[in-house]
């Protein structure tokens, strides 16, 4: 046991509770269509700050794999392009902040990203959609991602019109695409090591878990008691970041 805990170079401790916010992140995205990096990304930056952003942007890529074989027939390309072209310079300036900004102020940052996330989710603003706010929603999304792996919020904003197996293929598709993008971006800046994909794998069996979990029994739970739950707890963790 040691000895892997010093090839993950991580606490017992730290390493399951770790587990388990990415086992509640998967069964949450699993369920209402997103809500990992949400519910992740303040209590691992509380936990181990090393995970934030690319192993939630790995599992970001592997639960919308999961998750667009349910809803593929939704997929409309032409309601995610323009937003996917804004994903490039959100993606550039999300790389600059994070290789330039420290961690007190990344964490501050990453605490309004949640916060803006939860409003998002409770709020039902109705934006026009656009080929400008769709531009501007990609901008966003790629700032937010590439710093945080929340890269969600800022579409979910322009798709709350959508029926929820449309809104939930959509999204699946583009983070699958958008995962790619900043990974890539990531890469490119010296940011990913082969240290984060070790630690997914380790990971990866707690994601599955909460996938399967909610393909079970999602569906017999109350979506907004589950909602409520999940973002009540990512705004004390985002409070926390704050304080």
């Amino acid at each position: 046991m040691n000895s892997l805990m010093s090839w993950i170079d991580m606490p017992l401790g730290v390493w399951l509770a770790c587990s388990a916010v990415l086992m509640l992140g998967a069964f949450v995205q699993r369920a209402t269509g997103f809500g990992l990096a949400v519910v992740g990304a303040p209590l691992l930056l509380m936990l181990e700050p090393r995970l934030v952003p690319v192993v939630l942007v790995l599992f970001g890529f592997t639960v919308s794999l999961l998750m667009v074989r349910h809803y593929w027939q939704e997929i409309r390309l032409d309601a995610i392009g323009i937003a996917l072209i804004g994903r490039l310079p959100g993606n550039a300036l999300g790389i600059w902040l994070l290789l330039a900004a420290p961690l007190v102020v990344l964490e501050k940052l990453i605490a309004a990203i949640v916060l803006f996330a939860v409003v998002v989710t409770l709020f039902r603003f109705h934006p026009p959609v656009n080929r400008v706010t769709l531009f501007l929603a990609g901008v966003l999304s790629g700032v937010f991602g590439t710093v945080a792996a929340i890269g969600g919020p800022p579409i979910v904003l322009l798709m709350h019109g959508f029926p929820p197996d449309r809104m939930r293929g959509n999204l699946a598709a583009f983070f699958i695409l958008t995962s790619l993008l900043t990974l890539m971006t990531l890469a490119l800046a010296g940011q990913v090591s082969a240290w984060h994909f070790k630690l997914a794998l380790t990971f990866l069996p707690a994601v599955l878990i909460g996938n399967a979990l909610a393909d079970v029994i999602a569906h017999r739970l109350d979506r907004r008691l589950l909602q409520g739950v999940s973002l009540g707890l990512c705004t004390l963790a985002a409070l926390g970041l704050l304080i």
